[in-house]
């Protein structure tokens, strides 16, 4: 049985997306945010472009998602301190657990975290045995 990709290993090449990933994923699942993400990243590709969109247009794509309107809010949040910088991901808006767990094991390469996200879990996992 093949593994299923994770949205946050489709976007490692652009940490600020897999971060934008990451809270649209809070209280949902790969099925709900994989097929928005290419409308959001047309109308926000980078940083800068979330800042300035209405948060309307960011929750308009979210909505399948459910807390559209939290999330539009966190994304711009996010991206506010992302461009005025951080040590850690800790410190952005809106990540969380599940984002600081994310960019642990996708960004630094930690395959030894421990989570409690079953996707996170699963991967891991995998990976685990390869070794």
């Amino acid at each position: 049985m093949a593994r299923e990709i994770l949205i946050q290993e489709e976007y490692l090449n652009d940490h600020w997306k897999m971060m934008v990933c990451c809270i649209c994923l809070n209280q949902t699942n790969n099925k709900q945010v994989r097929p928005i993400l290419d409308i959001l990243f047309a109308i926000i590709p980078d940083p800068n472009s979330a800042i300035l969109c209405p948060s309307v247009m960011i929750s308009e794509c979210l909505k399948s998602t459910g807390f559209q309107n939290i999330k539009a809010d966190r994304i711009k949040k996010m991206s506010q301190k992302w461009i005025s910088g951080f040590n850690d991901p800790s410190e952005l808006p809106g990540i969380g657990k599940y984002g600081q767990d994310s960019w642990d094991i996708f960004i630094n390469g930690n395959l030894e975290r421990e989570t409690s996200d079953k996707k996170l879990i699963a991967y891991l996992s995998h990976f685990r045995r390869q070794l």
